[in-house]
């Protein structure tokens, strides 16, 4: 059954904790839709993982719903002891992201995180050109109005351990 290989693929891939959802549980929000106009990331208009190259917040809602399933997936990592200790935080994220990638790029689900699609080096969006792989494009959780704060308190899940750890979080919709 897809829901244990996937479950088996987020725990291989060094991810810390997971939770199944319904489609339905999933928390949208048109504030943190609308929090990316401000552009705090710099990938608004400039990444078609985010707003408003992605799609309105309707467009955005969508594209989560038409799956049943999800597992929403986190890696806690340090963000407390120096820039060596933060580079090594995000380089274990994007290992894990990777391997999650490379596990489920033939399998019939989305993966979306935060922040904007980085499979390319650069997004084509920066020169006003369409998306290089429109098949393969990780969207943006926050972009697509998606409130995991709110949603990883009400899963129990990790979001600031309080000693320096952030969790970072993913979904698989399947």
């Amino acid at each position: 059954m897809l829901k244990y290989e996937l479950i088996r693929i987020v725990l291989d891939s060094g991810f810390d904790d997971y939770k199944e959802l319904s489609a339905s549980d999933i928390i949208f929000s048109e504030t943190v839709f609308r929090e990316c106009a401000r552009n705090t990331c710099g990938n608004y208009g400039r990444n078609h993982a985010c707003p408003p190259k992605s799609g309105t917040m309707e467009e955005n809602k969508a594209r989560f719903l038409r799956y049943d399933n999800a597992l929403l997936i986190n890696k806690v990592v340090s963000m407390k002891g120096g820039r060596e200790i933060i580079r090594e935080s995000f380089s274990r994220i994007a290992s894990s992201l990777e391997n999650l990638r490379r596990a489920t790029e033939n399998m019939p689900v989305m993966v979306a995180g935060p922040g904007g699609c980085n499979i390319c080096h650069e997004c084509a969006a920066k020169e006003d050109e369409p998306c290089r792989h429109p098949d393969r494009i990780r969207y943006s959780m926050e972009g697509s109005g998606i409130d995991i704060m709110t949603m990883s308190i009400k899963q129990k899940m990790t979001y600031n351990d309080g000693k320096g750890g952030l969790g970072y979080f993913f979904i698989v919709m399947y």
